[in-house]
């Protein structure tokens, strides 16, 4: 039997300035909604800032962690997908689709870190 190898493309490291960057931007974003949040009059609306909050610190503390810049694009889209969720639950009072995101998502961000420092120990390999 033949296997056929393909050569993987070549992958673009994300810039150490722009990982620490990313990280304190998106958390004085997610500070600044924190802050913003207890003043808005409708509920659904201060719940839906809050939570973009959560997804702005969570990006952010994923950011450090992410070594490409494919790995980095893709967790950007899927804070978009977070947000773009969030407002359904919040707007439509989807309980459960906000309380799910709303442990899923750090969740996610907590993972980043753990694969970072799983890739870096060798133990498994031979």
């Amino acid at each position: 039997m033949t296997t056929v190898v393909l050569p993987e493309p070549p992958v673009k490291e994300l810039p150490k300035p722009l990982k620490g960057g990313v990280f304190v931007l998106f958390w004085v974003i997610a500070i600044v909604l924190w802050i913003i949040a207890p003043h808005i009059a409708d509920p659904r609306w201060g719940a839906l800032v809050v939570d973009t909050g959560l997804v702005f610190a969570s990006v952010g503390f994923a950011a450090t962690a992410i070594t490409s810049l494919r790995a980095f694009t893709n967790s950007l889209i899927a804070g978009v997908l977070a947000v773009v969720l969030f407002a359904v639950g919040d707007l439509i009072e989807i309980t459960a689709l906000v309380y799910f995101l709303r442990m899923f998502v750090p969740f996610l961000a907590l993972l980043a870190p753990l694969y970072s420092t799983i890739g870096k120990i060798k133990v498994w390999y031979a």
